[in-house]
This record gives structure tokens, sequence and C-alpha cells, in this order.
């Protein structure tokens, strides 16, 4: 059996973009192969060692949110408390990139329209992720053009998915709701998410490559305690 893995994940680097408010993404040296040199220069091996401090949001990269991060009720799961099945899935990617360079929000019937031209179907207990073209077209370049205009999931739309089995949508943005949620603070997918039970993949990468496909889904969090969410190294996955 042939396979092959697209990465559909953000590098992580010092001064990448974050959701406006987030704490900053910071990655710089704790030790360098020249300060430890000295240390090990004894070493019958040769050997010196080099390592890094991170200091970055629990949603800074791509990452998936915990359903304590948009829940406020006791018994609301914390990341560690979520089981495998959340993260490795049958997926599919909808094309949604006509909403590129928007803030609109799309509707239930531009998922379903998305499916019928793919002939693809949402699969039960699975996962939707959505390609806008925002990634490829914002990302890198002035991060504000990135960060404070994208088009998001209606309520309708997020319903739609959850009515079918969703239990995880990604997208290629920094939310899964409008730009204009940060607007009016109406975050309306999140409250789908939260309401139904439905888990969210932000700030991913590469969506193009596998839009109009199916697949299987990785998107395994770090196992932080009481997490409210955790970067993630997101993978579509083939099998031929």
């Amino acid at each position: 059996m042939k396979w092959k893995i697209v990465d559909l994940t953000q590098d992580i680097y010092s001064g990448m973009p974050v959701y406006p408010g987030h704490q900053r993404t910071v990655v710089y040296p704790a030790k360098t192969h020249e300060e430890t040199a000295y240390a090990y220069r004894n070493s019958p091996s040769g050997h010196t060692s080099t390592t890094n401090i991170l200091l970055m949001s629990d949603h800074g990269p791509t990452h998936v949110d915990a359903f304590v991060h948009m829940d406020s009720a006791p018994g609301a799961e914390t990341i560690d408390e979520l089981g495998f099945e959340w993260f490795f899935t049958e997926a599919i990617c909808l094309d949604l990139s006509k909403f590129c360079g928007t803030d609109d929000w799309m509707s239930a019937g531009d998922l379903e329209d998305a499916c019928q031209a793919a002939g693809l179907e949402v699969p039960d207990k699975g996962s939707v992720l959505i390609w806008t073209g925002h990634y490829e077209k914002y990302y890198g370049g002035d991060f504000n053009d990135y960060l404070y205009k994208y088009p998001g999931l209606s309520e309708e739309a997020m319903n739609w998915l959850a009515d079918r089995g969703c239990v995880n949508v990604g997208i290629d943005s920094p939310s899964v709701d409008s730009s204009l949620a940060m607007k009016d603070r109406g975050y309306w997918a999140h409250k789908v998410c939260r309401e139904r039970k439905v888990l969210n993949v932000e700030n991913m990468a590469n969506l193009k490559e596998v839009a109009g496909t199916k697949f299987l889904f990785s998107c395994l969090p770090l196992k932080m305690r009481g997490g409210t969410g955790s970067p993630v190294r997101a993978v579509a996955i083939y099998f031929e």
C-alpha cells in the first residue's frame, strides 16, 4: 500500500502572526554549540548541544481549541481530557475560495454547494476543512492583511456541519468566525462549537493542496494539563 502525507501546518517562529490580543510567539536560544563547547571540552565524543526556549499562546500557531476555551460551564473539557478520536478522523476539504478577500459569513448553502461540486459528503464523526485561499493570498506579507479581514462560518453553516456528524472543523485563517466578530463580538461559529461539541482548528496552511478531496486527518495536540487549546501538527494522509 502506498501513502503520502500533506503538511497543513504553519511554521512556528518569532514574530509569526497570532490572533490579536494573544501572546506573541517568541523563539530564542537557551544555549548554543559555541556556549557549550567549553563545558563539554573534555567530551571524548566531541559533544556540544543547543536548545531553544519557546514562548507562545496555546492558541498561537496552527492549533486546536479545547472546549474549555469557549465554554465556562463546569466540566468543559481541557485539551488533555479529549481522546484521540477527536484529532484523528476521516476528513474532507471544501473549496470556499470564492470568499477570499472578504469578511463574509459562509452559509449552509455554500457548504452544501461545495460538497456537491466535489462529490463529497461530510463524514460522520469526521472533520471538515475549509479552504478559503486566505493563507495563500495573505500570509507572509503585511500580517494586518492576514489577521484583520477574512471570511468565516455562520451559525447556520456550523450547525449544518454538526447536524451531519462533523466533530472538528479546520480553516486557513485566524478563526472559524469571520473577522467581523472582532468588531461586534458575535462569535457565532464558536457558539455552535460550544453548544454542539465541535472542535475547531485555526491558522491552517496549504489547504489548496487537498481541496475537493477526502483523506485521513491528524491534528494531535500536546498533552498539556489544563490546556485551553494546543498547537498541532496538522496533516492529511492519503492511501492508494
